[in-house]
Parts: C-alpha cells; sequence; structure tokens
C-alpha cells in the first residue's frame, strides 16, 4: 500500500475504470445471444463505480470506441482498428461481423475511435499521444480471451490525471487581481505501450501509469489568462478558462525556485491593490524574481506541482485540486538565496485528490 500525507486525500481504490458496452448489432447478422458472433458488453471494474468529476467519459456516455482482436493460433488479426459506436443504452455496434474460431484471442482497444495504435503482436501496442487536454483517453487490453457464450466484458481506465486550479483570498472582494495561471515544465506528447499481459482486476493506477513513455517536460500549459486581471475573493475560482483539464501522468520536476528548468511548477501572476485600485503589491522593493515578465505591474508565485505528492507524481485516473491563497505578496522560497524560509509551498497551496 502506498503512504499516503497528510493533507490528500484519496478514494479508496487507485483509479476510476471504465467499461466499454456492446451488444453488436446488425440486422443482417446472427443473434450474439447465439455464441457465434463477436460481441461487447460493459462491467465495472474493481475501481471505483462511478465517476465524480464533471467532463469525465464514463460507461454511461462513452460514445465509441476503436479496437483490435488478435487471433494467437491464426496469426492474423480478425478486427483491426474497427470502429464501435453506441447504439443504444447497452447496445453497440460495428461491420462487418466478425466470428469467434475458437482460438484463444486478444481484445487492444482505446476510446475515443479518433485515436489509432501502433500493433505488434510480437512485442507491444503503443499509442503516439500528443494530449490538447479537453479529451478524456480511456485504454482497454484484455489477453488470452476464448470464445464465450454470450457477450465479451471489456475494462476501459483512464489513461490520462486530470489536473485543477482554483485561487481565493480572504482580503476583502477585489483587492486582488489575477492576471494569469499556467503550468510550467510538464509534458504534452508520450507513447503509451500497452502491457503484453493485459489489463485485470488487480490493474492499479500506478500499473496505468507506468505504460507511459513521455517526451522531454518543457511545454508551457495555460489553465487561466485574463484580458484586464480577474479579482478574487474568498469565493474560490476556478481558473480553467483555458479547457486545458487532463495531463500525462508522470514525474513531475522536483521544485527548485531558482532553476526554471528543472522544476515543475504553477506559475501565476497577480497583483495586491489598495482600496483606491493602486497596487500595494509588486512594488519597487520586491525582489526581481518575484516579477512578471509576461505581464508588467503583476508579481509572481511559483510553487511546486509534485511538492505535497507520493513520489512527485501524477497518476492516470487521479484528479489533483491545488488550491492556491492568494491573499498575501509572493516569497521567495526554501531552498533559494533569501534568508526566508517557510514550510513547504510556505502556505500557499495545497492538493487534494480523488478518483475520477
Amino acid at each position: 500500500m502506498m503512504n499516503i500525507p497528510t493533507g490528500i486525500s484519496y478514494s479508496l481504490m487507485a483509479a476510476t475504470a471504465l467499461c466499454a458496452v456492446a451488444a453488436c448489432s446488425h440486422s443482417d447478422d446472427p443473434d450474439p445471444s447465439a455464441g457465434s458472433l463477436i460481441a461487447f458488453e460493459a462491467e465495472a471494474s474493481s475501481f471505483a463505480r462511478q465517476s465524480r468529476a464533471a467532463d469525465v467519459t464514463t460507461t454511461e456516455n462513452i460514445p465509441e470506441f476503436r479496437i483490435w482482436a488478435y487471433d494467437y493460433d491464426l496469426y492474423s488479426y480478425l478486427m483491426s482498428g474497427v470502429k464501435v459506436v453506441r447504439t443504444g443504452i447497452n447496445s453497440w455496434s460495428y461491420s462487418p461481423a466478425v466470428d469467434w474460431t475458437g482460438n484463444p484471442m486478444c481484445f487492444t482497444a482505446v476510446s475515443p475511435a479518433s485515436n489509432d495504435l501502433n500493433v505488434n503482436p510480437w512485442w507491444l501496442d503503443m499509442l503516439q499521444y500528443r494530449n490538447e487536454g479537453s479529451e478524456d483517453l480511456l485504454v482497454c487490453r484484455v489477453t488470452n480471451v476464448r470464445q464465450t457464450s454470450g457477450r465479451l466484458r471489456l475494462h476501459f481506465y483512464h489513461a490520462l490525471s486530470m489536473v485543477g486550479v482554483s485561487l481565493h483570498s480572504s482580503l476583502p472582494p477585489g483587492r486582488v487581481r489575477v492576471k494569469s495561471a499556467t503550468i510550467v515544465n510538464v509534458t504534452n506528447m508520450g507513447q503509451f505501450r500497452y502491457p503484453a499481459e493485459g489489463f485485470n482486476s488487480s490493474t492499479t493506477a500506478e500499473d496505468v501509469s507506468e505504460c507511459w513513455d513521455i517526451y522531454a517536460q518543457s511545454s508551457r500549459i495555460p489553465l487561466f489568462l485574463s484580458d484586464e486581471g480577474t479579482p478574487i475573493s474568498d469565493t474560490p475560482l476556478e481558473a480553467d478558462n483555458q479547457g486545458y483539464d487532463f495531463f500525462i501522468p508522470s514525474r513531475l520536476g522536483e521544485f527548485d525556485f531558482d532553476a526554471y528548468f528543472n522544476s515543475s511548477y504553477l506559475e501565476i501572476d497577480y497583483r495586491i491593490e489598495n482600496p483606491d485600485g493602486t497596487t500595494s503589491w509588486p512594488d519597487s522593493s520586491t525582489d526581481y524574481r518575484l516579477l512578471s515578465r509576461e505581464n508588467p505591474g503583476y508579481g509572481q508565485i511559483r510553487l511546486g506541482l509534485g511538492t505535497e505528492l507520493p513520489d512527485n507524481r501524477w497518476l492516470s485516473g487521479k484528479r489533483y485540486r491545488y488550491s492556491v491563497d492568494l491573499s498575501r505578496p509572493a516569497e521567495v522560497p526554501p531552498g533559494a538565496a533569501s534568508e526566508k524560509t517557510r514550510a513547504s509551498n510556505y502556505n500557499f497551496m495545497n492538493v487534494h485528490v480523488t478518483d475520477f
């Protein structure tokens, strides 16, 4: 079991599993219940049985998936990137219909069906993935399957992490104005390698996360932008107006305030105003490292994304909610060339973790 540090809430299991249902329906095909036609249905996995996050694909709303079916004895694919589409509550359709051969088979699938795989039956099936941040990604692989008397049950697992940031301030409304929030030095490109043994009831969030090979973590991903600066209050503002919610799971670069290229961090440009609207912070005495380069007149705070997480990492099927308190000026944190030291993320930010 993974030790859970104080301040982080995990749900009981590792990641939400999603299941694609399928009851293939073709007017000219045999009834799937007869057992000769390969057909599919849903089954909840050992993970949480429903999503608790908005905009996440669930068993009830997954619209389609693409599937590959490999026959071990025939050394060939009976289905190769076939698109399977929902036609009802528990009804799916694909064409042309495929019959069981009686041989052991492997089924590999991905959703949405716009994704394609580089399949290799003698090694590993791979998905080359560029993450745009607005779309969930589901993966499924079952191996050594023989003909069933009914529909084959498929388990889909979330392959991505979700990340959200909320901003608040205990100062009077309008005293703190936020210009931007950006996630820095994470990756938006990688390869997902389907495990040769497939997924099963003992699959964990760590198992799915380990399937990723990621490219250099050098992306700057904007979460929130405001032309005039948005005032905040004690009511949390969700910093998500850029529509980037999903991220590739990865180990995050350990935070170092003075090492811009080796750290994974949240960067927020904001300013604190006096009651008359003039700027209180930043001022002429503010450390140059706390000034925004892109937005003159705004200060900047940088907070380590992995500081309070086990192994400094995001996991598949986990949602990370970062809550940031901007009630005071930013400070140069511990580890930098400053006499000022405080606790982890110096009491500006905490993170709450749940399953999707």
